[in-house]
This record gives C-alpha cells, structure tokens and sequence, in this order.
C-alpha cells in the first residue's frame, strides 16, 4: 500500500510507521502502546479529536475488512468498531472529502468507505451470527442495521437508532442541518 500516494493536509500528517504501528497495535497490541488500538487508528488516517478522516481513511477500511475476516477476537472487535465509529458520523478533513486515485478517477472520501463497508456486508453477516463473539456480533448487528439507513446512523447501547441528520453528497462533502439559534 502507498499511503504517501494519498494527499495529506499536512506533510507531517502523513507518518508511514503511525499507520503501520496501528494496523500492528490492531492484530498484537503491545503494552507500549500509547493508548488503544482502535485510537491509534483514527489518528493514523484521521483527526479523532475533530472526527474527521483523511483520503488514506479509504485503505484503512479496506484492512480493517481484511482484519475483521481474517483475526478473530479482539482484532475484529477492534476494526468493526473503527468502521463503526466512522460510519456513526466522521466527516472528511476540511479540503480533503475527495481524492484522485490511481487510475485519475476523483472519488469521495466518505462515499469510497461507504462502499467499502457496504460491501462487506456478507462478512458482517457472519459475525453477526457468531455466538462465540457476542460483542463482535452486536458490533456487526449495529453495521447491518445503518448500512441501509445510509452514513450518519449508529446505534446506541440500548438498540436505538440515532442519526446526526447531516448528508454526504457525490464528491464526498457532508452537510450538517442548520440549526437553529434558540
């Protein structure tokens, strides 16, 4: 994977052995750890303080998919709540909803991770049957349940589903609701 290949907002946003020590943190966390894997994440290939993500949060989807099929256990928790997270309403970085791929195509940002979820929904399915991993399960089921309702849903700890009503246009911008001045 060439995440350089990606724009970054800052040329020090862009820290190949952060992501790579977050993908290892995912799969075999170590006590040096700064703090959790899933944080380590988010801050690789985003700003989990803004809750907003960068064009590379494209790849790490596509490995946290690879992670959750293929480790079991607490390295699945890890990557379904990342996708979880990020599908319950992160935004992409002011000046970063889109990006050129390879092929010179523009792609939106949150539309290319929509997808790349979307299209896991038979590993999803799986896990969600998996007695064995209950909370990996109910992770999966809270995916399951938004993927149909569309980016900006999560559901609660109680099963309720919650949206922050905003929209993700085509070229990957999102939209918040005006709100009101009460």
């Amino acid at each position: 994977m060439d995440w350089a290949a990606f724009p970054w907002p800052d040329p020090g946003d862009y820290d190949r052995r952060k992501i790579l020590s977050a993908l290892r943190a995912v799969v075999a966390p170590h006590p040096k750890d700064w703090t959790d894997a899933g944080t380590l994440v988010r801050f690789a290939v985003g700003n989990d303080h803004r809750g907003t993500v960068y064009p590379a949060a494209v790849a790490m989807t596509e490995k946290l998919v690879m992670v959750a099929e293929s480790y079991p256990g607490h390295p699945q928790w890890v990557a379904l709540a990342v996708l979880e997270a990020w599908w319950g309403g992160y935004e992409p970085e002011v000046g970063f909803s889109s990006y050129v791929d390879a092929d010179g195509s523009r792609l939106g940002v949150i539309p290319e991770i929509a997808r790349r979820i979307t299209g896991a929904a038979p590993l999803l399915t799986r896990i969600a049957g998996m007695v064995s991993e209950p909370a990996n399960a109910a992770l999966a089921s809270a995916l399951l349940t938004v993927i149909p309702l569309g980016w900006g849903h999560v559901v609660d700890e109680h099963g309720v589903v919650h949206s922050w009503g905003g929209r993700v246009d085509p070229d990957g911008s999102v939209h918040f609701p005006e709100r009101e001045n009460t």
